[in-house]
């Protein structure tokens, strides 16, 4: 527990370093780096989501060919995995409230 407690405090020392503002700067500071990160995993569940849906579209053409060797499912599950991709950081911005939206 000791341990734990001062690794944290050595990647936390950076940024009460840099505060000059106390805590309402260290927090500024914390949350740019975590607007960057919504904003790469948003542009990953587009990139993965378009993926699976094109997937979908091929594994539907294999299985229309040879329905026992793709099942139906494995397509149907790739169509609602790529469409859930799709529509989730679409979701965050009707939200308002994603970490993206700092400025």
């Amino acid at each position: 527990m000791k341990n734990l407690l001062r690794t944290i405090l050595l990647f936390l020392w950076p940024l009460f370093v840099w505060a000059d503002g106390g805590v309402g700067q260290v927090a500024q500071n914390a949350i740019e780096p975590v607007s960057v990160f919504a904003s790469f995993i948003q542009t990953a569940c587009i990139i993965v989501g378009a993926s699976f849906l094109f997937t979908c579209l091929i594994k539907y053409i294999e299985h229309r060919r040879s329905p026992l060797m793709v099942p139906l499912s494995r397509v149907i599950f790739l169509l609602v995995a790529g469409v859930i991709l799709i529509l989730l950081p679409f979701i965050s911005m009707l939200a308002g409230s994603g970490a993206s939206d700092v400025s």
